[in-house]
């Protein structure tokens, strides 16, 4: 192959660097103009998915992090839900670094649970529909190294009920 070849190959091959360079640079600044907003500062973007295997083998995925449809900066954290039948106890775990207990909300019914956490530039929010009928009375909460675990009777009878859960 002649040098003027080779010179004229490079020159394409550099041409096409810059051009993905660009392309790449507009779709940077797309995504980040479409979940912040382009008069928005950018700030970090947490996003996540979690893959777990059920008793029965039945695979689920959970989403974390930031939310990008939810504009109000809250923060879904990353979530597990166990069962333990032999102590009739529904255990949630969440992970929720940056945040002090008092800064924790936890509100529950017999099939749902609340929890919100708000702190500087920490907001976290879940929505949790449970795996198992509780006692939202029974509720306790603990919150150790960005760790809440909050435990709640199994629901035994009809208790259609609402309370808020105080975190220790």
């Amino acid at each position: 192959m002649s040098e003027d070849k080779r010179r004229d190959l490079r020159d394409m091959l550099d041409e096409l660097d810059k051009y993905f360079e660009g392309f790449e640079k507009d779709i940077e600044d797309a995504v980040k103009n479409s979940i912040f907003g382009a008069d928005k500062q950018f700030k970090p973007f947490i996003a996540g998915f979690s893959f777990n295997l059920g008793p029965e083998g039945k695979p689920s995925v959970q989403l974390f992090g930031n939310n990008p449809v939810r504009r109000d900066g809250f923060r879904a954290p990353i979530n597990e839900q166990l069962i333990d039948d032999k102590n009739g106890l529904l255990r949630l775990i969440l992970e929720m670094p940056g945040v002090e207990k008092d800064d924790i909300k936890v509100e529950a019914t017999e099939d749902t649970a609340v929890v919100t956490a708000e702190k500087e530039d920490r907001h976290y929010r879940a929505e949790l529909a449970l795996k198992a009928q509780v006692r939202p009375d029974s509720g306790k909460a603990e919150y150790k190294n960005g760790m809440l675990e909050i435990s709640f009777s199994l629901k035994d009878k009809a208790n259609k009920g609402f309370r808020r859960v105080d975190v220790v």
